[in-house]
């Protein structure tokens, strides 16, 4: 999860001058890196993380078309530039000094690399914002990615918000494409062992019920943390248009002993148009 005490002024003064570290042959500013939720021990063994399950899962391989939303640092499209060899890679996050470095240090390696600053209202990370989620159209022409990755993002975002990614996602993705997302779930048996665990830094409670079915860790900060009762957050996956492909539980909690992630996953896939449905467009456009 992005750090949750990062303060986003902190962002306005310039990384020239803040400590780096090496990752993969860039000189990382640890200032970014750490509003990013890693650092320096941390970034290498999440990537690598990262990457087994997206090729697991999703099937990442190195022709893909792909868009990662929330992509920080680089973290993960750092190495992708060295996995990626034939394919594409579109990074879009708030924080636009990241973006800046992104530019000017990894997408002149990688020509097939570009990112994206989205100037989302966020009071975590972007509170000067001048834009709200539900009206952002993401960097991509329709149907054309192949795979989508999403790592600590829905965790950040109510439920308006999440289905308007959703319909960008459906609408951008290729037949057959998929999408990698994780997020916070719950029922009251993982509250209740959330609660005892205690299990991450941010003392993930989630004790404050905002509307039927969703729970904020912090009324100061909103979009610290959020949580969904399982059965609404399988109604916004299954209401979006894609496919759920797979449900897979996080360790967040300390409920499940079959965790992939340290927090929950959905796998979604752009379904293919029937052969009805082909037949019923060129009937319209005729």
């Amino acid at each position: 999860m992005k750090q949750m005490d990062s303060n986003p002024s902190n962002s306005e003064t310039s990384v020239d001058q803040s400590p780096t570290f090496d990752y993969h042959g860039y000189d990382v500013p640890i200032q970014l890196a750490e509003m990013t939720g890693g650092g320096p021990d941390t970034f290498p063994p999440i990537a690598d993380h990262h990457q087994r399950l997206l090729r697991h899962w999703i099937e990442l391989g190195p022709s893909d078309r792909v868009l990662e939303l929330g992509c920080g640092i680089g973290r993960d499209a750092i190495p992708l530039g060295e996995y990626l060899t034939s394919g594409s890679y579109t990074g879009v996050d708030v924080i636009a000094p990241s973006i800046e470095w992104l530019k000017t240090n990894v997408a002149p390696r990688n020509p097939r690399f570009t990112f994206h600053h989205s100037n989302v209202s966020d009071d975590l990370h972007n509170p000067t914002g001048s834009q709200i989620a539900e009206n952002i159209k993401l960097p991509a022409k329709n149907n054309s990615i192949d795979k989508i990755f999403l790592f600590s993002v829905f965790t950040h975002m109510f439920k308006n918000e999440i289905e308007h990614y959703l319909s960008e996602f459906r609408r951008i993705l290729a037949p057959g494409g998929l999408v990698f997302a994780t997020g916070f779930t719950y029922t009251p048996a993982v509250l209740n062992k959330a609660r005892q665990t205690d299990l991450t830094p941010w003392r993930l409670a989630f004790e404050h019920e905002v509307e039927d079915g969703v729970r904020i860790n912090s009324p100061e900060s909103p979009r610290g943390a959020v949580a969904f009762r399982n059965d609404v957050w399988r109604d916004i996956m299954e209401s979006s248009g894609l496919e759920v492909q797979a449900y897979l539980n996080g360790g967040w909690s300390g409920y499940f002993d079959d965790a992939v992630d340290g927090q929950d996953v959905v796998v979604l896939r752009m379904p293919h148009r029937s052969l009805a449905e082909r037949i019923f467009q060129r009937k319209r456009r005729k």
